[in-house]
């Protein structure tokens, strides 16, 4: 009687929350089933793998291991895989630098050559002007007119000097007597010449020969 009055958990709604193993196991089994039949209507059914055995001692196959990981490294690190293609944008703004460059290099080639062709005319320019001959003497430079010659104050620095040196009078010279002068002129040329002869002393003029005749 009390047996009855106890609700089973199965039939409620209780029980209809929870799942049996079997039924868990025939829903997987039917879930196989309709997975195999999806993989046969495409392609083959993989084959299953079968576990080889292998003899090598675990040393060796963690040596292999390492010397397989060492490969693909290598291979990911290759210079050919740490390059990309380049996009299109990244192309054309290369494009535009280099073409930069080359005017820029271009503009630098024609200023050194225009200054190099005037050092050419310059230095020939030089040349002519060595080679030329000197300039006439029109075209020569005045020149300068020559400085005036200022005479040195010798005479005021003379005159300095002698400041207290006494200065003796020169005595006057007396005057001639009149009685002391010559009485007689010389006697005019007519008189000298006789016969055109000069008489070779006073003895010989006229004036000597009347004083010898009075006398005696």
């Amino acid at each position: 009687m009390e047996e009855s009055m106890v609700p089973s958990l199965s039939s409620g709604a209780v029980g209809s929350r929870f799942v049996s193993q079997d039924d868990v196991e025939t829903a997987r089994a039917r879930r196989d089933e309709q997975w195999k039949a999806a993989y046969a209507r495409h392609v083959p059914p993989p084959a299953p793998v079968e576990d080889s055995y292998d003899g090598r001692s675990l040393a060796e196959k963690l040596a292999a291991n390492k010397i397989a990981k060492q490969e693909e490294w290598e291979e990911k690190t290759k210079l050919a895989n740490q390059y990309r293609a380049l996009e299109e944008d990244e192309v054309l703004f290369l494009d535009s630098i280099r073409e930069r460059q080359e005017a820029e290099e271009r503009e630098r080639k024609e200023q050194d050559g225009e200054e190099v062709r005037n050092f050419k005319e310059a230095v020939a320019a030089r040349a002519t002007a060595i080679n030329q001959p000197p300039a006439s003497a029109s075209t020569s430079k005045p020149t300068p007119p020559p400085k005036p010659i200022v005479a040195p104050a010798v005479k005021k620095d003379a005159k300095r000097n002698l400041k207290g040196v006494i200065v003796k009078k020169k005595a006057k010279p007396a005057p001639v007597k009149a009685a002391e002068q010559p009485s007689s002129t010389p006697a005019p040329d007519s008189t000298k010449k006789l016969n055109g002869k000069v008489p070779e002393n006073d003895e010989d003029t006229p004036a000597a020969k009347r004083r010898k005749t009075s006398t005696s």
